[in-house]
This record gives C-alpha cells, sequence and structure tokens, in this order.
C-alpha cells in the first residue's frame, strides 16, 4: 500500500519537518559528479568538503521560520542567506550547499548549482534562498 498526501495537506507536512534547527553550508568539491541516483541517496556529510574562504561560517535555519505555501508543488522557504569573503585570496569554487540538522548533525538535504560559484576577492559573494518542495509523485 502507497500512502498519498493530499495537495492541500503537503504545507502542513512541510511546516512538521521545517520546524526543527537545520545548518545551511556550502560546498567546495564537486561531490556529486557522475554519481547515479541511488549515489546520491547514500551520501552523507562526511562526503563534503566545507567552504573554507576567508569570511565563511555556515548559516543558522531556525526551525519554524521558513514560509510554507500550498502549490503543486509545495515550497517551504527561508529568507536570503548571503556569503561573502572578506579577502583577497586564493580562488575557491562553491558547488552547492547542504543542509544539516543542527541536533546531531546529520545530512537532510543537498543541492547542486547548475553552475559553480568562483569567489577570491574581499567583498565576492554568494546569496541564496534556501527552499524545499514537497510534491507526490502521483501528480
Amino acid at each position: 500500500m502507497t500512502l498519498t498526501v493530499v495537495n492541500a495537506a503537503e504545507p502542513d507536512f512541510l511546516e512538521l519537518i521545517l520546524a526543527v534547527n537545520y545548518t545551511l553550508h556550502l560546498y567546495k568539491t564537486d561531490v556529486t559528479s557522475g554519481l547515479t541516483a541511488a549515489q546520491k541517496d547514500a551520501l552523507t556529510v562526511s562526503d563534503f568538503t566545507e567552504a573554507t574562504f576567508t569570511g565563511y561560517s555556515s548559516a543558522a535555519l531556525t526551525g519554524g521560520a521558513w514560509t510554507t505555501a500550498a502549490g503543486d508543488p509545495a515550497t517551504g522557504v527561508y529568507a536570503v542567506r548571503t556569503f561573502t569573503s572578506s579577502a583577497d585570496q586564493a580562488a575557491q569554487t562553491i558547488y552547492g550547499y547542504y543542509v544539516t540538522r543542527t541536533s546531531g548533525g546529520a545530512l537532510r538535504w543537498f543541492e547542486r548549482f547548475t553552475a559553480p560559484v568562483i569567489l577570491e576577492f574581499n567583498g565576492e559573494f554568494l546569496t541564496l534562498v534556501p527552499r524545499i518542495t514537497l510534491a507526490d509523485s502521483g501528480d
């Protein structure tokens, strides 16, 4: 038997998922290149190499601070996060971001950017809007 969550309930499920605290990290290794879907599903936090450019620090995503919206798919959106280089340095390529649960540090999801972002000079920055969607495969 397969569980079906009706579209109207998807935001409720998102609110449950997004009620805990998470931490947003940037990663600097092309960890997903050439992997199958099953291999991507098996990744853990130790497979990612976190960014280290000067001025970088991970960002807290406070549980309950997400905005959820019904739709197909339903979405959860967090406020814009900005990561800024605070010095000239060797170029660092950022491939995407990953999210861990703040309590325990387990990997929860990740997203590879469509194109890597390179940060090298003082004042260069990367902005992103953490987002998660929930849709049933039967739609």
